[in-house]
């Protein structure tokens, strides 16, 4: 099993978050709290790793995984088609529950979030992007303590970090921009009437 640390969700301690980090700058794969619930995650620089979600997860390959970013003007590293509205939701829902894809630069299309939770912001901007999916066996309701998640996918993970119960404890809510009018393709936190409400 991999090795477990706790960190304080409101004031992550800052050895060990650096320890979750060198992990990930390794290739290494980390299960985290974010704000909706908890992830699975690695760099997407070792793809070696992102291949190994796919497989204990048991996650079919035709479902990309969301890139987690640290800040708002990482998007520009992934795309660099924003138009009004999208910057608005950008302005009006980030950090937070709120996944956009995108056109992208290198594949036909990506989904990028920016969570509104300090533990999972700090690995994100100390170890850069991340590659993350819910830490739960595929088809198997989404975990909100590290307790609930699986034993296979803990022994798998390198390192686990249990932060409390997270805040929200429903998904992201996934927005598809890349056409109009934009198209929500998951349900979750924040509710499709309140994003048309600040695109008018």
């Amino acid at each position: 099993m991999g090795k477990i640390i706790k960190v304080n969700f409101e004031n992550p301690e800052r050895k060990r978050i650096g320890e979750a980090v060198r992990v990930l700058r390794r290739g290494g794969l980390v299960i985290f709290p974010t704000d909706t619930v908890y992830g699975l995650g690695a760099s997407i620089c070792f793809p070696k790793t992102l291949r190994k979600i796919y497989r204990i997860k048991k996650r079919s390959g035709k479902k990309p995984l969301v890139f987690l970013i640290g800040f708002k003007k990482d998007i520009g590293k992934f795309t660099n088609k924003l138009s009004n509205e999208v910057k608005k939701l950008v302005r009006d829902f980030w950090p937070g529950p709120l996944t956009l894809v995108f056109p992208s630069k290198k594949y036909k299309t990506i989904a990028l979030r920016m969570p509104d939770h300090r533990i999972a912001l700090g690995l994100i901007r100390g170890a850069g992007p991340l590659a993350v999916t819910s830490a739960n066996l595929s088809g198997k309701k989404e975990n909100v303590t590290l307790k609930a998640v699986e034993n296979q996918l803990l022994k798998e993970a390198d390192l686990c970090i249990d932060g409390g119960k997270v805040p929200r404890g429903t998904v992201s809510t996934v927005l598809d921009v890349t056409n109009h009018p934009f198209q929500v393709i998951r349900a979750g936190c924040i509710k499709e009437k309140e994003l048309r409400k600040r695109i008018r």
